[in-house]
């Protein structure tokens, strides 16, 4: 009975809390057809804080740009406009209505030719996006959890004054009209807010971020700060600003913008589109504008996204479309760093918006951010990193690998590489859609130089027979330290014929002697996707790949034309791929080259594969040179 009253109280709560957004009605339009040169209205903004202002809007006419509807010119004006000195970015989605009508949205303007001269976006072509298909918001993996109702803000809004129109004279064009509106077809209205900014990231972090998202046409802007969601949810309603977020937590990727219009607890903004991406699953939020200033070419609002209220499941041309009260697909991310001379931990929270293409990046962009930061600096550093990838349709349910990388520069952009390669390969596997459920990364980052070459490898005995294991001493120097002996078994080919084997003793983030030779003959080495191979192959390949502190023990071939063979690189991950550390496995022709060119061993790759795991040995150390030994077969 008491657990029946607490549901109830809850339920009460929830409809008495429910933002306003969420219960307003159908906007009345006005077409484009309607529209008369000269006419007056008033359009809705917010420029500092949460309150939503009013500032007067003058219809020049309608460009017919190709699209049914058509683009509409006006001209703001009033106390708000001369304190913006025009349109500002983040006006865009600012609702404009004449006798009580909507018409549609301020969605850009020509801060070059007339900062006061904007495009409104007509409100016919915006509401069409309510009826768009949402696929994805049919497919969730993860719903972000609500754990307590909505609250009301109590916001204080300004008072509106009437707007005092001037009778003017009804000539279509005026003079400087004719002059704005030739302009104006000539050059594309620069569009009130597609900036992504991305808060809480160093310089470095910032340009990988830049690079990872260049391909898919993004472009992101550095702010500063980070999404704030400690005040109470702001009922949203036309005119308030709003904001879209890709990432949320401790750092923030996300753009702001004006709400255009609310039925129920559907929405539209921005009247032109964020990235055009059709449907979407992006995080909807409420927002505050700290401030909004201007230049000599064009201004800014400076928002910050706040509490999350819903979803953005629309990014089309005419603008973007939401749903308050439905929450999206999301992948929790948790990322532990420890530096240890600074004898520092940092442990970062982040939400990421779950996005085939956008995953990847995104979650090495925010690894790589938290090792920088917690860093705070540049130059020599040894990184190890663990990380586990919880998903569906994978062996067990999750994907765990851990690595070790140096670099005299910056380690962290190599230790995110792994990170990436497994979550592109979830995420652009051609078998079937995976969910994602969280990612968590743990990195130690070590000042020092820890790595260490091999001084000598010994057998235990040197005359083996097929099938058998055999020890081999290895023998270490590590970076400025004592020398320390670990022993690697190897095991012989079943099938092995009799006769010297030769044997490589290496790290395992080093290309072996076969792969080199091959490659300085000009022969690909690099693997061909395989896009009929299952993803349960490709992962376990990706799960048992060598790894920099790793001495593996491999049939190789020696080669009297290349000098030096066993002295350690300066730099190991010269020869390590950052974004792909995996050596790929060499093809059936490449064997039968190798096999016909070098007199090396292809029969047995098979098994050799299949002891592999066997026939290394994970150290402390990132191993930087190759050894090769002999072995009798009897």
């Amino acid at each position: 009975m008491v657990q029946f009253l607490k549901n109830m109280v809850w339920a009460i709560l929830l409809l008495i809390y429910m933002p306003i957004a969420c219960v307003q009605a159908s906007p009345e339009i006005m077409t484009v057809d309607q529209l008369q040169p000269g006419m007056h209205g008033v359009a809705k903004t917010v420029i500092r804080g949460t309150a939503v202002e009013s500032f007067a809007v003058e219809i020049i006419g309608v460009l017919r740009d190709g699209a049914p509807e058509g683009m509409i010119l006006g001209r703001v004006s009033g106390d708000v406009i001369n304190q913006t000195a025009g349109v500002l970015q983040g006006m865009s989605g600012s609702p404009v209505y004449i006798d009580g009508k909507l018409v549609g949205a301020i969605s850009g303007g020509w801060p070059s030719i007339d900062a006061r001269v904007c495009a409104i976006t007509p409100i016919a072509e915006m509401l069409k996006i309510w009826d768009m298909p949402d696929d994805k918001g049919e497919k969730k993996i993860h719903q972000v959890e609500v754990n307590a109702p909505l609250e009301t803000a109590n916001v204080e809004k300004d008072k509106v004054s009437a707007l005092e129109s001037k009778e003017e004279s009804k000539d279509l064009f005026l003079e400087k009209e004719k002059e704005v509106v030739e302009a104006v077809k000539q050059v594309d209205p620069e569009k009130a807010s597609t900036m992504l900014v991305a808060t809480g990231f160093t310089p470095a972090a910032f340009s990988m971020l830049e690079e990872k998202l260049a391909p898919l046409g993004m472009k992101p802007y550095q702010g500063i700060g980070s999404a704030n969601d400690s005040y109470a949810p702001i009922q949203l309603e036309p005119g308030s600003a709003l904001g879209v977020a890709l990432v949320r937590g401790d750092f923030s990727l996300a753009a702001t913008g004006t709400v255009t219009a609310i039925e129920g607890n559907k929405l539209v903004a921005f009247g032109h589109p964020f990235y055009r991406r059709g449907n979407v699953n992006y995080f909807l939020t409420d927002a505050v504008v700290l401030t909004s200033e201007h230049g000599l070419n064009g201004g800014f609002k400076f928002g910050q996204t706040g509490n999350l209220i819903g979803v953005i499941n629309q990014d089309r041309t005419a603008g973007i479309g939401g749903v308050i009260g439905k929450y999206p697909s999301v992948i929790p991310m948790q990322i532990t760093v420890k530096d240890k001379q600074l004898n520092k931990d940092s442990v970062y929270n982040l939400q990421l918006a779950y996005d085939e293409e956008l995953t990847a990046p995104l979650a090495a962009s925010m690894v790589y951010n938290a090792i920088d930061k917690t860093m705070d600096r540049i130059g020599e550093s040894t990184a190890k990193i663990d990380f586990e990838i919880q998903a569906n349709s994978v062996p067990g349910g999750v994907i765990k690998r851990d690595n070790m990388y140096y670099s005299m520069q910056d380690s962290g952009q190599l230790a995110v590489g792994e990170l990436f390669q497994a979550l592109n390969m979830l995420s652009t596997n051609t078998f079937h859609e995976i969910d994602i459920f969280s990612v968590k990364a743990n990195v130690e980052i070590d000042q020092t130089r820890r790595t260490a070459s091999i001084i000598s490898a010994i057998p235990k005995k040197t005359a083996v027979k097929p099938g058998e294991t055999v020890d081999i001493a290895v023998k270490l120097k590590p970076y400025r330290s004592e020398e320390v002996t670990v022993n690697v078994p190897y095991t012989v080919p079943a099938k092995q014929p009799k006769g010297t084997m030769m044997l490589e003793v290496r790290g395992g983030g080093l290309i072996s002697l076969a792969q080199l030779m091959m490659k300085q003959q000009g022969i690909d080495l690099s693997a061909e996707e395989d896009k009929t191979r299952p993803l349960e192959e490709d992962i376990k390949k990706f799960l048992e790949a060598n790894k920099n502190n790793e001495i593996v023990v491999a049939p190789g071939v020696m080669n009297p034309n290349l000098p030096n063979q066993n002295k350690p690189i300066q730099e190991p991950q010269q020869v390590q791929e950052p974004i792909n550390p995996v050596v790929p496995e060499e093809s059936s022709k490449t064997e039968d080259v190798s096999e016909r060119k070098m007199g090396t061993i292809g029969d047995e790759k098979l098994e050799e594969e299949n002891v592999q795991s066997k026939n290394r040995k994970t150290v402390d150390y990132i191993i930087d040179n190759i050894q090769r030994i002999s072995l009798k077969v009897e």
